[in-house]
């Protein structure tokens, strides 16, 4: 699943606001409870996120996230145990007709018990981190403004 989402904004900025962990529950409020650094090195970081959901099941859990940074543009996040073990998220900013997007491209994984849900996040999915990418280039503008 992929979703490119425009962006006007400082690149280093966004990734700036992308690297502050334990803030991001900021931009989705209902759902991420808390954000975690539980290790961090030069290689990557390990987060640890719980998550509550109230759609379809109304349950809170917690999942262990790696995220390597490759290069200035581009993070890579491993979910390392839970339903969606194994999912792979590239988040990247590349050009596409000469417009700033950043790209979100997910491969995701779902546990033999959960993977009925898969159709319904495949549904949710742009929509989702659409407006997540959005209120964080709204906030790096104000910040950019504020400055």
């Amino acid at each position: 699943m992929e979703c490119l989402i425009d962006v006007n904004c400082n690149e280093n900025n966004l990734f700036k606001v992308l690297n502050d962990y334990e803030n991001l529950s900021v931009y989705l409020p209902r759902q991420l409870k808390s954000v975690k650094i539980i290790e961090e090195n030069t290689e990557h970081v390990i987060i640890e996120i719980t998550l509550f959901f109230k759609t379809l099941i109304k349950k809170e859990f917690s999942q262990k996230i790696m995220i390597k940074k490759n290069g200035e543009k581009e993070l890579e996040l491993e979910v390392l145990d839970g339903h969606a073990k194994k999912t792979k998220i590239v988040i990247s900013m590349k050009t596409n007709e000469g417009n700033r997007v950043i790209s979100i491209n997910c491969d995701l994984k779902l546990s033999l018990k959960t993977a009925i849900l898969y159709p319904i996040a495949k549904h949710e999915y742009a929509p989702l981190v659409g407006g997540i990418f959005k209120r964080i280039v709204l906030d790096v503008n104000k910040m950019e403004r504020d400055f």
